[in-house]
């Protein structure tokens, strides 16, 4: 079996047995970065030395199977660092570009061809700075702490989920069904969906965070004739942009050695064989494609950015700078896209764009107005000036990369996108059908003080004030719910009607006031941003695990230009319920949906989701009716409904 790379076919074993040997230091077909100092171990790292790499586009055969071999590979991600040992797909990092046109049937034989143990290294510091201690993730190096045994010793176990793909579940990557070196995960996928920004990457639970780490994450792109229309910049003018943050190990001298290092700020002590609670990974340094900090020369006209937040919890917030003044370029950001494709019409971004983990952003810059200028893209603290080093909110170095323009505009007349991109249309609650189900998610801290997923049923509107015992006080009445399950383990409660419209409401719930925004993510279902309010969280007792009044929703909150769109992610800031409504794919099987910061998803905030064809769903009811008294009621002996919320938490 054969990989296709545009017209050339690339044989896998032959890239295989090529990276098994890692004859080969930098990732084929993207060139070589740059050459750095004469010795390139230093303790810290310049910007703007590398330019940006592209990733290689596959283009799969609609006949027969294409196979991709997962593979380790030693690459260099800046030029002043020694080569990072790393998992790939087919020798790449970021993994090849999958291009497909909308409709286009393709098979896909994932094979794991990785040995040893994990090249990621793993530790648990302790906090230092203001709460909760984030300093201490500000810098390379593991500060004397152990390795992680757990992670050290970590085999290959692989499970490729393409996310926003529309496939039957068995194709979908499910979690607790990974593959061990020699072989091989078939998948099929069918592409239905319009042209829109998707991206493939490891989803093994419990280790999906780590096998990311590790370099295991592509793009994919769905096209078709409506979007081919439009005449948005291509070829060379389109472009991936895939941010992802990152730590390195640093050797005795205190010199960086490339090895990936996911550090963790531990929040309590660690019980015997159990993983401590912990801050989600972050790391100093910035990654777009694969190379810290780059800088892309750009000619001085339109680009089209296919951008992506791949980090394993930081969202970033981004704007785009005059390097020259340091002032932020207005307007010249536009989004014509989300997650699940393209806008109605483009909107000019006047904000810092925010982007989760998971989510997509297509946007067009255009340089035109810019020549001879250096533009900078940053993160940035929004309290702070734009571009500000911001080390208590864990943003010690704010760049993310360089665009350096060309003196002239390039070839063609000035660029203006066209007035309608698609026939997308916003919903409103009024246009969600009456029968829709609704379902509720909340989002809160368990009695360690580590993030947890709750997933609520209706309850007895007069069940006693106690553990598990949720009310919120809608427009429409209080609404009692109870919890049902907080862990991926536990019994299955969510069933769903292929094709069918749900209503889904997160509720981010703290009294504390512990700053996390979780990007939620719900497989085989695109859906809009119906409602963002603001709520009051005292009513929630954490150490009762329930309500001891009624959480109250406050007032409206803006939905930004960025999630305006058909999304499959969306950020659940602190104090906020959020209000989604979508329509299930014509698939069926068990899913799942689960918080999208990837370490959060591996220790506990990831449920299943069963969808089956109507009337077999129909049957499901009534049997869970006779069994249990009632449609998704678990057995009275299980004890659900006095839950208390101090079960398997996440960090």
């Amino acid at each position: 079996m054969a990989a296709v790379y545009g017209a050339t076919q690339l044989l896998s074993d032959d890239v295989s047995k090529a990276s098994a040997g890692e004859a080969s230091i930098i990732t084929p077909g993207s060139g070589p970065l740059r050459t750095g100092p004469s010795s390139p171990q230093v303790s810290k790292l310049t910007p703007f030395m590398d330019p940006l790499q592209i990733p290689p586009t596959l283009k799969p055969r609609t006949v027969g199977t294409n196979e991709i071999t997962i593979v380790a590979k030693r690459v260099r991600l800046h030029s002043q660092l020694p080569p990072t040992p790393m998992w790939t797909y087919e020798g790449h990092y970021p993994g090849p570009t999958i291009e497909v046109q909308r409709g286009e049937r393709v098979r896909i034989a994932w094979r794991n061809a990785l040995t040893g143990t994990s090249p990621v290294k793993g530790v648990f510091v302790q906090p230092s700075g203001p709460p909760p201690g984030l300093a201490a993730t500000n810098s390379p190096g593991s500060e004397g702490a152990p390795a992680r045994r757990e992670l050290a010793e970590l085999t290959p176990w692989t499970s490729v989920h393409v996310h926003g793909g529309s496939q039957h579940a068995v194709y979908d990557g499910l979690p607790d069904s990974g593959i061990t070196p020699g072989d091989v995960q078939l998948s099929e996928y069918t592409n239905e969906s319009p042209a829109a920004h998707l991206f493939y990457h490891d989803h093994a639970m419990p280790i999906t965070a780590v096998n990311v780490a590790a370099g295991l994450v592509g793009n994919y792109i769905v096209r078709d004739a409506d979007e081919d229309r439009l005449g948005l910049p291509s070829g060379t003018y389109e472009i991936p942009l895939m941010l992802s943050d990152i730590n390195f190990d640093t050797d005795s001298k205190g010199l960086i050695n490339g090895q990936i290092l996911i550090k963790r700020v531990q929040l309590s002590p660690a019980m015997h064989g159990a993983i401590p609670a912990a801050v989600g990974t972050t790391g100093p340094f910035t990654m777009v494609n694969g190379v810290v900090w780059p800088y892309l020369q750009v000619e001085a006209r339109a680009y089209r950015f296919r951008m992506l937040n791949a980090s394993l919890t930081r969202a970033y917030t981004l704007a785009v700078l005059d390097e020259k003044t340091g002032r932020p370029v207005r307007h010249a950001v536009r989004v014509i896209g989300t997650d699940g494709g393209l806008l109605g019409t483009a909107r000019t971004l006047d904000e810092m764009l925010t982007i989760n983990p998971g989510e997509r952003v297509d946007i067009v810059i255009d340089f035109a107005g810019f020549p001879n200028k250096k533009l900078r893209l940053v993160n940035t603290d929004p309290s702070e000036p734009a571009g500000t080093p911001a080390p208590d909110a864990n943003i010690p170095f704010p760049d993310v990369m360089q665009f350096r323009v060309g003196a002239t505009r390039g070839s063609g007349a000035a660029y203006r996108l066209p007035k309608k991109l698609s026939d997308f249309k916003r919903i409103t609650a009024a246009d969600v059908p009456k029968d829709a189900v609704e379902r509720f998610v909340m989002l809160a801290f368990d009695a360690r003080g580590m993030p947890m997923m709750s997933e609520l049923v209706d309850a007895d509107p007069h069940a006693e004030t106690g553990a598990g015992i949720v009310r919120i006080a809608l427009p429409g009445g209080t609404r009692t719910l109870r919890v049902t399950a907080q862990s991926f383990e536990e019994t299955t409660h969510f069933y769903g009607a292929s094709g069918s419209w749900e209503k889904w409401n997160f509720l981010n719930v703290d009294p504390a006031n512990r700053q996390i925004v979780h990007p939620m993510h719900i497989h085989v279902m695109n859906f809009q941003v119906i409602e963002r309010r603001a709520l009051d969280p005292s009513g929630l007792d954490i150490k009762l695990g329930g309500t001891t009044k009624p959480i109250e929703l406050g007032a409206a909150r803006r939905i930004a230009a960025s999630e305006s769109g058909w999304k499959d992610v969306v950020g659940v800031p602190l104090n906020e319920m959020v209000t989604v409504a979508g329509r299930f794919d014509q698939k069926t099987g068990r899913y799942v949906y689960h918080c999208h910061i990837l370490d959060h998803e591996d220790e506990g905030m990831m449920r299943p989701l069963v969808l089956m064809p109507p009337a077999v769903l129909t049957v499901q009811n009534m049997m869970m009716k006779m069994m249990n008294g009632g449609p998704g009621e678990p057995p009275a002996e299980e004890g659900m409904g006095s839950m208390p919320m101090n079960g398997k938490g996440s960090g």
